[in-house]
């Protein structure tokens, strides 16, 4: 029977002096005057509720004078002494420059990767391509003026 009467302890307090929301259980007053171990849980949430009660505002609670102006006060202050800097240091801002800068670095690399490509063609495929002489497998039989030619056209066109 204690843990009926336990749990409807509290209801048992708010329905003092006027009608219960939900019924106790059956002998619940008989049992309190009986079970002194129930009695007892009943003054100390008794004396919670006093001391809860004690705290509570009265209504009609006003602040003192000049409190919203002191509010206002701080507010204009705490804009004044914000600066630049302190913009990085919200959340919601912080997520977006770190999306925003892996962002650009994502493109640029890719950007950088892309024209760095071009420039690295073989040059055996520039070579045939400059030299629209006859080509021979044999490297000795080539005079030194045809050489030269080779060369000058292979500067000329990598400018």
């Amino acid at each position: 029977m204690h843990q009926p009467v336990k749990d409807s302890l509290e209801e048992y307090l708010r329905g003092v002096g006027g009608s219960f929301k939900k019924p106790l259980p059956p002998d619940f007053e008989k049992h309190l005057e009986a079970c002194s171990e129930c009695t007892a849980e009943l003054s100390e949430f008794e004396r919670h509720t006093a001391a809860l009660r004690a705290l509570r505002t009265p209504e009609n609670a006003e602040p003192r004078s000049g409190f919203y102006a002191r509010v206002m006060q701080r507010i204009d202050d705490a804009r004044a002494t914000s600066t630049v800097w302190a913009a990085f240091l919200e959340p919601l801002f912080a997520k977006r420059l770190a999306f925003v800068s892996a962002t650009v670095v994502v493109l640029l690399g890719g950007y950088l990767i892309s024209t760095e490509r071009g420039h690295l063609r073989p040059l055996h495929n520039s070579a045939v391509v400059v030299s629209a002489g006859p080509v021979s497998d044999n490297v000795d039989s080539t005079t030194p003026q045809e050489r030269d030619a080779v060369l000058a056209k292979l500067v000329y066109y990598g400018e």
